[in-house]
């Protein structure tokens, strides 16, 4: 794990990429295109319609996709402690859930840990943070969102902000990831924040250049975070 650690704590921010958005069925193309790009991160949502109303893939579509790139799974579901087993199976480095969705943040923490994969825990932009810091021991990867469930479009990145600044205090060594909400045009902004990974899709592969789009965000991070 110290490896993967180190592969994604980097110093600069770093993009961990959705290919959801992209061909369905081309995704060894999508996957093509983030290597080429310089991407480390494949990021995948998964969503099972009560947590969050759509519905989107299982562990067996994560297996299928054979790649170097480190899978980065979010788990938007409700009893993400079920599931553990199998996106670990295939092939999941971190795994992500919404600590909104589970009765035992601690068990299923220790459920990821058993698995092996890195500990990951999300929080709605709504939500208490005390859930988090009191977990944040054992836990190597936090996801902070802007958005969640029940906010409709409107983001919430002033609390982002706030919740990263503490985090880093609290816990430098933690990988933190900043998810919804992230577009082209703020990609900067979001960068100028100090997360370890911004988290996007749509924004990646929006229907036009995938490989453009991606070149135009790792340019914003570039530049937002060189000086």
């Amino acid at each position: 794990m110290s490896d993967l650690l180190t592969k994604i704590k980097t110093g600069t921010p770093q993009l961990s990429v959705g290919t959801l958005t992209g061909d369905m069925m081309n995704q060894a193309g999508d996957l093509e295109i983030l290597k080429n790009a310089g991407v480390n991160l494949l990021h995948l949502d998964v969503m099972d319609g009560q947590a969050w109303p759509k519905i989107t893939v299982g562990g067996g579509f994560l297996k299928g996709l054979k790649t170097d790139l480190v899978k980065d799974v979010h788990l938007l579901v409700d009893k993400p402690e079920n599931q553990i087993g199998d996106f670990a199976a295939a092939g999941a480095g971190i795994i992500t859930f919404q600590v909104e969705h589970t009765e035992d943040v601690a068990g299923t923490l220790a459920k990821i840990a058993d698995a092996g994969a890195l500990r990951g825990a999300g929080i709605y932009p709504t939500t208490d943070f005390s859930v988090i810091l009191d977990n944040l021991a054992n836990i190597d990867a936090v996801t902070v969102l802007s958005i969640g469930p029940d906010t409709g479009k409107e983001t919430f990145f002033d609390i982002v902000a706030e919740r990263v600044a503490k985090l880093k205090e609290l816990k430098p060594e933690l990988i933190i990831a900043i998810d919804g909400g992230v577009k082209k045009n703020n990609m900067a902004d979001i960068a100028k924040l100090g997360p370890d990974l911004i988290v996007t899709g749509s924004a990646a592969f929006d229907g036009n250049d995938a490989a453009a789009n991606i070149a135009e965000m790792q340019k914003s991070i570039s530049e937002a975070t060189a000086s």
